[in-house]
């Protein structure tokens, strides 16, 4: 889980950040949790007991200001990421000096905070992670589990089919994607095909019906152990799901 901190002095400000983050945060499949401060004092005092991984953290405030804030956090933590927010260009340099890993211009704009968000995934990878990152066209795609639908391999082609990306295309070999996805909702049913067992619509022989129409093979080695695999999925989630009802 991504511990953030967010210290803005702004009523008006401080809502649109928090709204955005947790919208890209969630868009990533990342787990969060958002402690929100009025100002440097009450972040400084409490960060003892509150430690964080990442401190989105207003310049321009009234009392302490951001960069004295910065400073002290750092005498008490020089691990912790801190992204410098502000209407101006002026205080880039200050900001060097509180080793901050980001500096967002006001107003807030989602596609910078983004940009922001994926640095630093990219520098702390986390131990739970629940999306992939991969290299499509040149460039790093990060992809939730939730937004995986199958995984289909050709030759040295990977084919991530997703719900809110398209068809993404990957030189890489399956076993490997497979190798860095530790979910239960995942199968691996043939040599050539990986499923996201929340996105089968059906059972038909020998084939698993996707909710795309998609028809996907399973293996003749192993053939009941797999369906009995995604038939205990299946019962479990429907039990889940009446648990949550009757609350």
């Amino acid at each position: 889980m991504i511990k953030v901190a967010m210290c803005e002095d702004s009523r008006t400000d401080r809502e649109l950040l928090k709204k955005i983050i947790e919208y890209l945060m969630k868009e990533r499949g990342l787990s969060f949790q958002i402690d929100v401060y009025e100002n440097g004092e009450k972040l400084i005092s409490s960060y003892g007991n509150h430690p964080c991984d990442l401190i989105f953290l207003d310049i321009v405030m009234g009392g302490i200001d951001g960069i004295e804030t910065g400073r002290k956090i750092r005498e008490m933590d020089s691990k912790v990421e801190i992204v410098c927010c502000t209407s101006s260009e002026d205080f880039a340099i200050a900001a060097y000096e509180i080793h901050a890993m980001g500096y967002l211009l006001k107003p807030y704009e989602p596609g910078r905070i983004g940009a922001v968000l994926d640095y630093y995934v990219q520098k702390h990878p986390q131990e739970n992670q629940n999306f992939i990152e991969v290299k499509s066209h040149r460039k790093s795609v990060i992809i939730p589990y939730k937004d995986i639908i199958y995984m289909e391999s050709d030759n040295k082609v990977v084919y991530i089919h997703t719900t809110t990306q398209g068809d993404v295309k990957v030189y890489n070999r399956l076993d490997v994607l497979e190798a860095e996805i530790t979910d239960e909702r995942f199968l691996r049913c043939h040599q050539s095909y990986f499923v996201n067992m929340q996105y089968i619509a059906g059972l038909v022989d020998s084939d698993f019906i996707m909710i795309t129409d998609s028809m996907i093979p399973i293996r003749k080695s192993g053939r009941k152990l797999i369906i009995k695999h995604y038939e205990e999925f299946l019962k479990e989630n429907l039990q889940k799901e009446e648990s949550q009802n009757k609350i």
